[in-house]
C-alpha cells in the first residue's frame, strides 16, 4: 500500500497556475524557425550597414510575466517597439519589443558617424541627435521582421515608438505573460546581445493560423518564397557603399629612404608599364585590369576575376 503511494508520488509533478504552458514542442519549434530566420535578416542587415562581418544567434526561449523582465532589465537600452499588422484583417495585431544593449547603440553611433568602430564602454543617456538617429536606424527593422514572418503569416510592421529606458514602456499588464527570444549578436569587434519579447496570449492566438496543414501548404511555394528572401537580402546589400581601388603595385622601403623622398623623385616600380594593375573592393583584391583613357579621363578596363585572392 505505501510502495503504491510512493510510485504514484514520484510521478506527480509540480504545475504553476500562474505561469501555465501555453505553447507545445511544434509552436516553440515553430517560433525558433520564425527567429532564427530573423536572426540571419538582421545578420545581413547589420553587415550592410557598416560592412562589418556579423552574426546572430538564439541563445534561448522562454516565459516570464512581463513585470519579472521589468525588473531584470537593465534601465539604459536601445528598446524599439513595433506593431505587427496581419493582411488578414481577422487576426489581431501583435506588439513586438526587442530590446538592444546600448553598447551596440553607441557602436554604431562611431562607427557611422565616421569613427574606427571602436567598443566603448560609456554610461550615460543617448544625446537627442543619437536617439533620432537610432530611431532611424532600427525603424529598418520593419523589412526585415515581416521578411521573418512571411514563411508563416503575412504581416505589416512598423515602428511605434523607440526608448531608451525599458521601464518607460507600457507594453501590457505587469501580470501578462511574455514569450522572450534571448539573443546574442558580434558585429564586428562588439559582443552584444538583444531580446525580443512577445505578449504570450495575442501570440498564441495568432499561432492557431500556423497549423501543420497550413505550414505543409506553403511547402510548395517554399523554393519562390526563399528565393524572394534571397531577393530581398541582396537589394538590401545593393545600398552599401563599397571602395574600389586601383592599385598599379607595391613596394617596400626603408623609412630612412622615405624620409629622403622629394619631388620629382623616381621610385622604380616592379611592373611593366603596360603591366596589368590590381582592382581592390574594400581592400580585398577582386579583378586584373588595363589602364587606360576614355572621354580625356584615366580609366581602367577589367579583364578578368582573381579567383584565388576571392
Amino acid at each position: 500500500m505505501n510502495h503504491t503511494h510512493h510510485e504514484s508520488a514520484e510521478s506527480i509533478k509540480k504545475y504553476d497556475f500562474r505561469s501555465p504552458k501555453k505553447f507545445g514542442k511544434e509552436q516553440y519549434r515553430t517560433i525558433e524557425d520564425l527567429h532564427e530566420t530573423f536572426a540571419r535578416n538582421l545578420s545581413s542587415y547589420f553587415s550592410a550597414l557598416t560592412r562589418l562581418y556579423c552574426e546572430v544567434q538564439i541563445v534561448q526561449i522562454e516565459k516570464h510575466r512581463y513585470y519579472e523582465y521589468i525588473n531584470s532589465a537593465q534601465e539604459l537600452a536601445v528598446c524599439a517597439n513595433f506593431d505587427l499588422i496581419p493582411l488578414d484583417e481577422s487576426i489581431d495585431e501583435l506588439s513586438m519589443l526587442v530590446t538592444f544593449n546600448p553598447d551596440l547603440g553607441f557602436f554604431l553611433m562611431d562607427k557611422l558617424l565616421g569613427g574606427t568602430g571602436e567598443v566603448h564602454d560609456l554610461n550615460r543617456e543617448f544625446t537627442e541627435i543619437e536617439s533620432v538617429m537610432l530611431e532611424n536606424l532600427f525603424g529598418k527593422l520593419t523589412r526585415q521582421i515581416e521578411m521573418s514572418w512571411l514563411k508563416h503569416l503575412e504581416i505589416e510592421a512598423s515602428m511605434k515608438s523607440l526608448e531608451t529606458n525599458p521601464r518607460m514602456i507600457q507594453l501590457m499588464m505587469p501580470e501578462d505573460i511574455v514569450l522572450i527570444v534571448e539573443c546574442k549578436m558580434i558585429l564586428g569587434e562588439v559582443n552584444s546581445s538583444f531580446k525580443v519579447l512577445l505578449p504570450s496570449l495575442t501570440l498564441e492566438s495568432m499561432m492557431e493560423k500556423f497549423t501543420p496543414k497550413f505550414i505543409r501548404s506553403t511547402k510548395r511555394h517554399d523554393e519562390s518564397k526563399e528565393e524572394l528572401q534571397k531577393n530581398a537580402i541582396l537589394n538590401s546589400l545593393k545600398s552599401a557603399e563599397v571602395e574600389l581601388k586601383v592599385v598599379l603595385d607595391e613596394i617596400e622601403l626603408d623609412l630612412h629612404d622615405i624620409l629622403q623622398l622629394e619631388v620629382n623623385d623616381i621610385i622604380p616600380l616592379s611592373k611593366r608599364y603596360d603591366s596589368n594593375v590590381t582592382l581592390n573592393v574594400d581592400d580585398s583584391p577582386w579583378f586584373e585590369a588595363r589602364l587606360g583613357e576614355t572621354k580625356q579621363r584615366k580609366a581602367v578596363r577589367i579583364e578578368h576575376l582573381i579567383e584565388k585572392e576571392r
